[in-house]
């Protein structure tokens, strides 16, 4: 069930756009303040009403020195501001379907014919902090999963890269902040929980731009906690936006409900 839950919350990695142009970092990275690089993020908000896609899940991790691998085809549709759905399926067998909305989250497996419904509670308790449907909308778009708006940042260049650190950290994690210095979108965002001891580093690739909208092509989630680690990697097959979608879900008769751990 862990392998739901960080797909959850992972990113979504966007590849084979051929047609589309690729928005590449290159030059010199010149410093610049924190303001201007949180006012040019936030203008690259997605603005589309929809996206389709179909994508490549790679997931594996190691848990008390035992290795676990997957492969899924998943199916996501999302609705700005209102739903993220999955479907996935494994080898040739429907493995899973998701539906996010602001109020709730569920899950059902026609594998194991079990499922969960519930709020955003068990989330919270997994990163130790509190967790929103933007939030997980932003990942999977490119974008802070805080407002930044919401504090004063330190501004420095690392690497080929702005990073912003908050002057003031969170009592309960730090967070940090590296942005692409071309387009201002995210390349990379790293979270510490201080009570588990739990790293998040969540990655973004090459962003391509479709119909004035710049989406990362590929992110990479590493969980660390201890000598536990996860690893995720998704990418697109396909990719539209603005197209109208649907989400059906409905869980089955007779499936048996499970908590998620």
């Amino acid at each position: 069930m862990r392998i739901i839950a960080f797909l959850v919350i992972v990113a979504l990695v966007f590849s084979s756009c051929k047609s589309n142009k690729s928005v590449v970092n290159k030059g010199v990275v010149k410093s610049v303040s924190a303001n201007k690089i949180i006012k040019r993020h936030n203008a690259t908000s997605f603005d589309a009403e929809t996206l389709d896609a179909k994508l490549r899940v790679s997931y594996s991790d190691t848990k008390k020195g035992k290795r676990t691998r997957y492969t899924f085809t998943v199916r996501l549709r999302m609705q700005k501001d209102s739903v993220i759905w999955m479907k996935g399926t494994y080898k040739i067998l429907s493995a899973f379907r998701i539906k996010i909305t602001p109020t709730k989250f569920s899950y059902y497996s026609p594998i194991e014919k079990r499922y969960f419904e519930g709020d955003y509670s068990l989330l919270e308790k997994m990163l130790g902090t509190k967790v929103t449907f933007t939030q997980l909308q932003n990942l999977l778009l490119g974008q802070s999963i805080l407002d930044l708006k919401d504090q004063k940042y330190l501004a420095e260049v690392e690497g080929r890269a702005h990073k912003l650190t908050p002057k003031k950290q969170r009592n309960l994690y730090n967070i940090f902040f590296l942005f692409n210095p071309q387009n201002f979108k995210l390349q990379k965002q790293l979270l510490e929980v201080d009570e588990t001891k739990q790293r998040l580093r969540i990655d973004y690739d090459n962003y391509v731009s479709l119909e004035n909208q710049l989406i990362p092509r590929k992110i990479v989630l590493n969980s660390y906690k201890g000598e536990d680690y996860t690893f995720i990697d998704i990418s697109f097959r396909s990719l539209t936006i603005n197209k109208e979608i649907s989400t059906p879900y409905s869980i089955p008769e007779g499936y048996k409900s499970i908590e998620l751990k």
